[in-house]
Protein backbone atom coordinates (compact mmCIF):
# COMPACT_ATOMS: atom_id res chain seq x y z
CA UNK A 1 0.00 0.00 0.00
CA UNK A 2 2.75 2.99 1.00
CA UNK A 3 5.10 1.44 -1.90
CA UNK A 4 2.16 0.46 -4.31
CA UNK A 5 4.35 -3.07 -4.97
CA UNK A 6 2.17 -6.00 -6.05
CA UNK A 7 1.72 -8.93 -3.44
CA UNK A 8 0.24 -11.16 -5.67
CA UNK A 9 2.36 -12.95 -7.03
CA UNK A 10 5.13 -15.73 -7.55
CA UNK A 11 7.87 -15.61 -4.56
CA UNK A 12 11.18 -14.59 -5.28
CA UNK A 13 12.73 -17.81 -3.57
CA UNK A 14 16.23 -16.69 -5.15
CA UNK A 15 18.43 -17.52 -8.15
CA UNK A 16 19.18 -20.13 -10.47
CA UNK A 17 22.38 -18.99 -12.08
CA UNK A 18 25.63 -20.32 -10.09
CA UNK A 19 28.90 -19.11 -10.73
CA UNK A 20 30.82 -15.75 -11.70
CA UNK A 21 31.02 -16.58 -15.83
CA UNK A 22 27.36 -17.04 -15.99
CA UNK A 23 26.64 -13.49 -14.21
CA UNK A 24 29.14 -11.62 -16.38
CA UNK A 25 27.51 -13.03 -19.93
CA UNK A 26 24.05 -12.31 -18.17
CA UNK A 27 25.16 -8.58 -17.48
CA UNK A 28 26.94 -7.92 -20.87
CA UNK A 29 23.10 -9.91 -22.08
CA UNK A 30 21.02 -7.65 -20.46
CA UNK A 31 22.44 -4.57 -19.59
CA UNK A 32 25.23 -3.72 -21.90
CA UNK A 33 28.29 -4.22 -19.32
CA UNK A 34 30.90 -6.41 -18.82
CA UNK A 35 31.75 -6.41 -15.29
CA UNK A 36 35.03 -7.75 -13.55
CA UNK A 37 35.27 -10.56 -11.91
CA UNK A 38 36.88 -8.71 -8.67
CA UNK A 39 33.73 -6.99 -8.35
CA UNK A 40 31.92 -9.27 -8.01
CA UNK A 41 31.06 -12.31 -5.19
CA UNK A 42 28.62 -15.02 -4.56
CA UNK A 43 25.62 -13.10 -4.88
CA UNK A 44 26.28 -9.94 -5.18
CA UNK A 45 28.39 -6.92 -7.13
CA UNK A 46 29.93 -3.89 -6.32
CA UNK A 47 27.24 -1.04 -7.05
CA UNK A 48 29.97 1.49 -8.70
CA UNK A 49 30.78 -1.58 -10.93
CA UNK A 50 26.98 -1.37 -12.54
CA UNK A 51 27.14 0.73 -15.42
CA UNK A 52 24.02 2.24 -17.73
CA UNK A 53 23.91 3.37 -21.09
CA UNK A 54 24.15 7.16 -21.46
CA UNK A 55 20.68 7.64 -23.49
CA UNK A 56 20.98 10.16 -26.28
CA UNK A 57 18.12 11.00 -29.11
CA UNK A 58 19.48 8.56 -31.88
CA UNK A 59 19.58 5.56 -28.94
CA UNK A 60 18.41 2.09 -30.13
CA UNK A 61 15.46 0.48 -28.66
CA UNK A 62 17.92 -2.57 -26.79
CA UNK A 63 20.01 0.59 -25.73
CA UNK A 64 16.86 2.23 -23.88
CA UNK A 65 15.77 -1.33 -22.30
CA UNK A 66 19.33 -1.81 -21.12
CA UNK A 67 19.35 1.35 -19.49
CA UNK A 68 16.01 0.99 -17.96
CA UNK A 69 16.84 -2.49 -16.55
CA UNK A 70 20.02 -1.51 -15.19
CA UNK A 71 18.49 1.42 -13.48
CA UNK A 72 15.74 -0.79 -11.94
CA UNK A 73 18.30 -3.32 -10.95
CA UNK A 74 19.87 -0.09 -9.01
CA UNK A 75 16.62 0.45 -7.51
CA UNK A 76 15.84 -2.49 -6.35
CA UNK A 77 19.45 -3.38 -4.75
CA UNK A 78 19.41 0.28 -3.10
CA UNK A 79 16.33 1.65 -2.53
CA UNK A 80 14.16 -1.88 -1.53
CA UNK A 81 16.81 -4.24 -0.79
CA UNK A 82 19.57 -2.62 0.43
CA UNK A 83 22.01 -4.44 2.76
CA UNK A 84 23.99 -2.65 5.45
CA UNK A 85 27.62 -1.97 3.02
CA UNK A 86 25.72 0.13 1.05
CA UNK A 87 28.26 -0.31 -1.18
CA UNK A 88 26.69 -3.77 -2.96
CA UNK A 89 24.16 -5.01 -4.69
CA UNK A 90 21.80 -8.43 -5.39
CA UNK A 91 22.62 -10.56 -8.63
CA UNK A 92 19.68 -12.10 -8.52
CA UNK A 93 17.30 -9.06 -9.55
CA UNK A 94 19.19 -8.92 -12.60
CA UNK A 95 18.08 -13.17 -13.58
CA UNK A 96 14.14 -11.61 -12.51
CA UNK A 97 14.29 -8.65 -14.98
CA UNK A 98 15.80 -10.33 -18.06
CA UNK A 99 13.67 -10.98 -20.78
CA UNK A 100 10.56 -8.50 -21.23
CA UNK A 101 10.48 -5.89 -17.63
CA UNK A 102 6.64 -6.16 -18.24
CA UNK A 103 6.87 -9.28 -16.89
CA UNK A 104 8.30 -8.30 -13.58
CA UNK A 105 5.41 -7.67 -12.48
CA UNK A 106 4.76 -11.26 -11.91
CA UNK A 107 6.29 -11.47 -8.87
CA UNK A 108 5.21 -11.00 -5.90
CA UNK A 109 7.88 -7.75 -4.63
CA UNK A 110 5.54 -6.31 -1.87
CA UNK A 111 5.76 -9.74 0.35
CA UNK A 112 9.71 -9.63 -0.31
CA UNK A 113 10.39 -6.09 0.61
CA UNK A 114 8.03 -6.79 3.85
CA UNK A 115 10.15 -10.25 4.65
CA UNK A 116 13.60 -8.40 4.04
CA UNK A 117 12.96 -6.00 6.15
CA UNK A 118 11.09 -7.76 9.17
CA UNK A 119 14.43 -10.17 8.74
CA UNK A 120 16.74 -7.30 8.84
CA UNK A 121 14.53 -5.89 12.10
CA UNK A 122 14.63 -9.00 13.87
CA UNK A 123 18.65 -8.82 13.49
CA UNK A 124 19.01 -5.21 14.39
CA UNK A 125 17.97 -6.60 17.91
CA UNK A 126 21.16 -8.24 18.95
CA UNK A 127 23.02 -6.03 21.04
CA UNK A 128 26.26 -6.47 18.61
CA UNK A 129 24.29 -5.05 15.35
CA UNK A 130 25.18 -1.85 14.44
CA UNK A 131 23.54 -1.31 10.76
CA UNK A 132 20.30 -2.63 9.90
CA UNK A 133 19.29 -3.09 5.96
CA UNK A 134 16.37 -3.43 4.52
CA UNK A 135 13.99 -0.52 2.99
CA UNK A 136 13.99 1.98 6.17
CA UNK A 137 12.62 4.56 3.95
CA UNK A 138 9.16 2.16 4.29
CA UNK A 139 9.73 1.95 7.59
CA UNK A 140 9.95 5.81 7.95
CA UNK A 141 6.78 6.57 6.20
CA UNK A 142 4.54 3.70 8.25
CA UNK A 143 5.67 5.97 11.67
CA UNK A 144 4.87 8.84 9.66
CA UNK A 145 1.75 7.30 8.93
CA UNK A 146 0.52 6.23 12.73
CA UNK A 147 2.69 7.59 14.93
CA UNK A 148 1.79 11.16 15.45
CA UNK A 149 3.98 12.41 17.85
CA UNK A 150 6.72 11.50 15.42
CA UNK A 151 5.50 12.34 11.78
CA UNK A 152 6.50 16.26 10.62
CA UNK A 153 3.72 18.94 9.69
CA UNK A 154 2.48 18.95 6.44
CA UNK A 155 2.77 22.48 4.94
CA UNK A 156 0.87 22.08 1.44
CA UNK A 157 -1.42 18.89 0.90
CA UNK A 158 -1.51 17.58 -2.50
CA UNK A 159 -3.91 15.06 -4.02
CA UNK A 160 -1.60 11.95 -5.33
CA UNK A 161 -4.90 10.26 -6.94
CA UNK A 162 -4.65 6.52 -8.06
CA UNK A 163 -0.63 6.92 -6.65
CA UNK A 164 0.89 4.81 -3.62
CA UNK A 165 0.07 5.95 -0.01
CA UNK A 166 3.55 6.92 0.12
CA UNK A 167 3.47 9.81 -2.33
CA UNK A 168 1.27 12.15 -0.02
CA UNK A 169 4.98 12.80 2.03
CA UNK A 170 6.12 13.64 -1.23
CA UNK A 171 5.29 17.52 -0.44
CA UNK A 172 7.07 20.43 1.85
CA UNK A 173 7.06 19.39 5.14
CA UNK A 174 8.32 20.95 8.49
CA UNK A 175 10.30 19.24 11.07
CA UNK A 176 10.32 22.01 13.77
CA UNK A 177 8.14 19.99 16.33
CA UNK A 178 9.72 16.96 15.42
CA UNK A 179 12.33 14.65 16.91
CA UNK A 180 15.30 14.56 15.14
CA UNK A 181 18.50 12.88 15.73
CA UNK A 182 18.40 11.71 19.20
CA UNK A 183 17.56 8.25 20.37
CA UNK A 184 17.40 9.15 23.83
CA UNK A 185 13.98 11.59 23.08
CA UNK A 186 12.47 8.81 20.25
CA UNK A 187 12.78 5.94 23.15
CA UNK A 188 11.27 8.39 25.73
CA UNK A 189 8.63 8.70 23.30
CA UNK A 190 7.94 5.90 22.63
CA UNK A 191 7.79 4.47 26.40
CA UNK A 192 5.38 7.49 27.17
CA UNK A 193 3.28 6.73 24.48
CA UNK A 194 -0.45 6.72 24.67
CA UNK A 195 -2.72 4.80 22.89
CA UNK A 196 -4.69 7.76 21.25
CA UNK A 197 -1.14 9.03 20.25
CA UNK A 198 -1.15 5.51 17.33
CA UNK A 199 -3.19 6.41 13.98
CA UNK A 200 -4.43 2.56 14.20
CA UNK A 201 -6.41 3.12 10.42
CA UNK A 202 -4.02 5.97 8.27
CA UNK A 203 -5.46 5.00 5.23
CA UNK A 204 -9.38 5.19 5.48
CA UNK A 205 -9.66 8.51 3.75
CA UNK A 206 -6.97 8.13 1.26
CA UNK A 207 -7.70 7.67 -2.64
CA UNK A 208 -5.85 4.60 -3.08
CA UNK A 209 -4.97 2.78 -6.25
CA UNK A 210 -7.02 0.40 -8.23
CA UNK A 211 -4.18 -2.30 -7.81
CA UNK A 212 -3.99 -1.58 -4.15
CA UNK A 213 -7.94 -2.45 -3.91
CA UNK A 214 -7.98 -5.22 -5.55
CA UNK A 215 -5.53 -7.38 -3.43
CA UNK A 216 -6.98 -6.09 -0.50
CA UNK A 217 -8.02 -10.13 1.08
CA UNK A 218 -4.17 -10.81 0.42
CA UNK A 219 -3.17 -7.85 3.58
CA UNK A 220 -4.81 -10.65 6.19
CA UNK A 221 -2.66 -13.70 5.10
CA UNK A 222 -1.26 -15.72 7.69
CA UNK A 223 1.55 -16.98 5.60
CA UNK A 224 5.44 -16.62 5.32
CA UNK A 225 6.70 -13.67 3.43
CA UNK A 226 9.80 -14.82 1.26
CA UNK A 227 12.99 -13.65 -0.11
CA UNK A 228 16.08 -16.03 -1.08
CA UNK A 229 16.70 -17.63 1.87
CA UNK A 230 14.66 -15.45 4.30
CA UNK A 231 10.96 -16.33 5.53
CA UNK A 232 9.41 -14.11 8.35
CA UNK A 233 5.93 -14.91 9.15
CA UNK A 234 3.50 -12.44 8.63
CA UNK A 235 1.20 -12.33 11.70
CA UNK A 236 -2.00 -10.19 10.69
CA UNK A 237 -4.25 -11.42 13.88
CA UNK A 238 -1.58 -9.18 16.10
CA UNK A 239 -2.38 -6.07 14.80
CA UNK A 240 -6.31 -6.57 14.11
CA UNK A 241 -7.36 -2.83 14.40
CA UNK A 242 -6.37 -1.23 11.17
CA UNK A 243 -8.32 -3.68 9.99
CA UNK A 244 -11.77 -2.32 11.82
CA UNK A 245 -11.73 -5.67 13.72
CA UNK A 246 -11.24 -5.36 17.82
CA UNK A 247 -8.05 -6.59 19.03
CA UNK A 248 -8.21 -9.79 20.62
CA UNK A 249 -5.34 -12.26 21.81
CA UNK A 250 -3.46 -13.80 18.86
CA UNK A 251 -3.42 -17.14 17.89
CA UNK A 252 0.03 -18.81 18.77
CA UNK A 253 2.83 -18.43 16.62
CA UNK A 254 3.33 -21.22 13.51
CA UNK A 255 7.42 -21.03 14.57
CA UNK A 256 9.34 -20.90 17.00
CA UNK A 257 12.70 -19.23 17.65
CA UNK A 258 14.45 -21.17 15.43
CA UNK A 259 13.19 -19.87 12.23
CA UNK A 260 16.58 -18.59 11.61
CA UNK A 261 17.91 -21.55 12.00
CA UNK A 262 17.70 -24.20 8.99
CA UNK A 263 17.18 -21.83 6.07
CA UNK A 264 16.41 -24.61 3.67
CA UNK A 265 13.39 -26.21 5.70
CA UNK A 266 11.83 -23.07 6.35
CA UNK A 267 11.58 -22.07 2.77
CA UNK A 268 10.67 -25.27 1.63
CA UNK A 269 7.45 -25.09 4.05
CA UNK A 270 6.87 -21.36 3.12
CA UNK A 271 6.90 -21.85 -0.43
CA UNK A 272 3.98 -24.82 0.18
CA UNK A 273 2.32 -22.31 2.08
CA UNK A 274 2.31 -19.17 -0.16
CA UNK A 275 1.03 -21.67 -2.93
CA UNK A 276 -1.88 -21.78 -0.98
CA UNK A 277 -2.17 -18.63 0.09
CA UNK A 278 -5.90 -18.45 -0.33
CA UNK A 279 -6.60 -20.90 2.33
CA UNK A 280 -4.23 -18.78 5.13
CA UNK A 281 -6.56 -15.62 4.55
CA UNK A 282 -7.43 -14.36 7.69
CA UNK A 283 -10.41 -13.32 7.26
CA UNK A 284 -12.02 -11.91 3.78
CA UNK A 285 -14.96 -9.45 4.60
CA UNK A 286 -13.52 -6.61 7.36
CA UNK A 287 -15.19 -3.68 5.93
CA UNK A 288 -18.43 -4.21 7.68
CA UNK A 289 -16.46 -4.37 10.99
CA UNK A 290 -16.02 -1.07 12.76
CA UNK A 291 -14.25 -2.00 16.34
CA UNK A 292 -11.69 0.49 17.28
CA UNK A 293 -10.97 -0.93 20.64
CA UNK A 294 -9.22 -4.01 22.09
CA UNK A 295 -10.50 -6.47 24.44
CA UNK A 296 -10.29 -6.45 28.25
CA UNK A 297 -8.34 -9.92 28.45
CA UNK A 298 -5.63 -8.60 25.35
CA UNK A 299 -5.05 -5.74 27.13
CA UNK A 300 -4.74 -7.71 30.60
CA UNK A 301 -2.28 -10.40 28.16
CA UNK A 302 -0.72 -7.59 26.99
CA UNK A 303 0.48 -5.97 29.93
CA UNK A 304 1.56 -9.73 31.33
CA UNK A 305 3.52 -10.64 27.91
CA UNK A 306 4.40 -7.52 26.28
CA UNK A 307 7.32 -5.61 26.13
CA UNK A 308 5.74 -2.09 27.34
CA UNK A 309 9.04 -0.29 27.95
CA UNK A 310 12.27 0.26 25.31
CA UNK A 311 14.82 1.68 27.61
CA UNK A 312 16.46 -0.96 29.88
CA UNK A 313 15.35 0.67 32.81
CA UNK A 314 18.68 -0.07 34.93
CA UNK A 315 20.24 1.78 32.67
CA UNK A 316 21.48 5.00 34.75
CA UNK A 317 20.45 8.61 33.82
CA UNK A 318 22.48 10.73 31.41
CA UNK A 319 23.76 13.67 33.30
CA UNK A 320 23.89 15.48 29.70
CA UNK A 321 21.99 15.93 26.80
CA UNK A 322 18.06 15.09 27.02
CA UNK A 323 16.93 13.27 30.05
CA UNK A 324 14.30 10.74 29.97
CA UNK A 325 10.79 10.52 31.75
CA UNK A 326 8.87 7.83 31.17
CA UNK A 327 10.32 5.61 33.63
CA UNK A 328 9.19 8.15 36.45
CA UNK A 329 6.17 7.97 35.27
CA UNK A 330 6.08 4.76 35.18
CA UNK A 331 6.36 4.71 38.57
CA UNK A 332 3.46 6.94 39.08
CA UNK A 333 1.80 4.81 36.66
CA UNK A 334 1.88 1.49 38.81
CA UNK A 335 1.73 3.77 42.24
CA UNK A 336 -2.08 4.98 41.21
CA UNK A 337 -2.45 1.37 40.26
CA UNK A 338 -1.64 0.43 43.38
CA UNK A 339 -3.25 3.11 45.47
CA UNK A 340 -6.77 2.62 43.55
CA UNK A 341 -6.69 -1.03 44.81
CA UNK A 342 -6.16 -0.28 48.18
CA UNK A 343 -8.65 2.32 48.34
CA UNK A 344 -11.62 -0.29 48.22
CA UNK A 345 -10.39 -1.12 51.65
CA UNK A 346 -11.64 2.34 54.47
CA UNK A 347 -9.66 0.84 56.60
CA UNK A 348 -6.32 0.58 53.93
CA UNK A 349 -6.29 4.51 53.89
CA UNK A 350 -2.71 4.91 56.22
CA UNK A 351 -1.66 2.85 53.51
CA UNK A 352 -2.66 4.74 50.48
CA UNK A 353 -0.81 7.97 52.28
CA UNK A 354 2.58 6.14 52.79
CA UNK A 355 2.38 4.42 49.10
CA UNK A 356 1.88 8.02 47.62
CA UNK A 357 4.45 9.36 49.58
CA UNK A 358 6.94 6.76 48.59
CA UNK A 359 5.91 7.50 45.01
CA UNK A 360 6.96 11.20 45.28
CA UNK A 361 10.03 9.88 46.32
CA UNK A 362 10.70 7.85 43.57
CA UNK A 363 9.85 10.12 40.92
CA UNK A 364 12.39 12.69 42.79
CA UNK A 365 9.59 15.09 43.28
CA UNK A 366 7.38 15.59 46.73
CA UNK A 367 5.16 18.23 44.80
CA UNK A 368 4.50 16.35 42.00
CA UNK A 369 1.45 14.55 43.36
CA UNK A 370 -0.37 18.28 44.14
CA UNK A 371 -0.42 19.27 41.11
CA UNK A 372 -3.40 17.70 40.03
CA UNK A 373 -2.33 15.26 37.11
CA UNK A 374 -3.43 12.14 37.70
CA UNK A 375 -6.38 10.57 36.44
CA UNK A 376 -6.85 6.97 36.56
CA UNK A 377 -8.67 4.68 34.26
CA UNK A 378 -9.65 0.93 35.28
CA UNK A 379 -8.52 -1.15 32.51
CA UNK A 380 -10.23 -3.99 34.10
CA UNK A 381 -13.42 -2.40 33.75
CA UNK A 382 -15.97 -4.67 31.49
CA UNK A 383 -15.53 -7.95 32.47
CA UNK A 384 -14.92 -9.88 35.75
CA UNK A 385 -11.10 -11.40 36.54
CA UNK A 386 -12.73 -15.10 36.62
CA UNK A 387 -14.19 -14.15 32.96
CA UNK A 388 -10.93 -12.68 31.25
CA UNK A 389 -9.05 -15.72 32.96
CA UNK A 390 -11.01 -18.16 31.87
CA UNK A 391 -10.92 -16.74 28.40
CA UNK A 392 -6.90 -15.98 28.54
CA UNK A 393 -6.54 -19.35 26.94
CA UNK A 394 -8.73 -19.10 24.01
CA UNK A 395 -6.01 -17.24 21.85
CA UNK A 396 -2.58 -17.24 22.70
CA UNK A 397 -2.69 -17.33 26.38
CA UNK A 398 0.17 -18.51 28.88
CA UNK A 399 1.51 -20.26 26.00
CA UNK A 400 1.87 -16.94 23.84
CA UNK A 401 5.29 -15.32 23.16
CA UNK A 402 5.20 -11.36 23.67
CA UNK A 403 3.00 -9.56 21.56
CA UNK A 404 4.53 -7.25 18.86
Amino acid sequence: MILGLPIRGMPLSGPTIKGKAQWINLCTQSCGFTPLETDMRTSDITLSAVTRHPIVPDSTDEEVTEHSRTLIWQLLGGFLFPDTSGTRIRLYFLEVLQGDLALARRWSWGSAVLGYLYHNLCNGTKWETKQVGGCMHLLQIWAWSRISMFRPSVLQVIQHDHLPYGCRWCVPKSYKGSPRHCIRLYRDDLDRMSENQFDFIPYASETLPPLVLNETPLWSARVMLIFCNMAEMHYPDRFLRQFHIRQDIPNAPLTGNDNHGNRSNIVTGALAMWANIQHHIYFLDYAQHMFLEATNRYRKWYKKYGMTRVQNPSHNVPMTGYTPTAHDWGIVKQGVHEVYKLLADRASYEDCQKRLRQMALDVGDEEMLHRGIFHYEDEDEGGSDEEDDANEHEGGGEDSPSPP
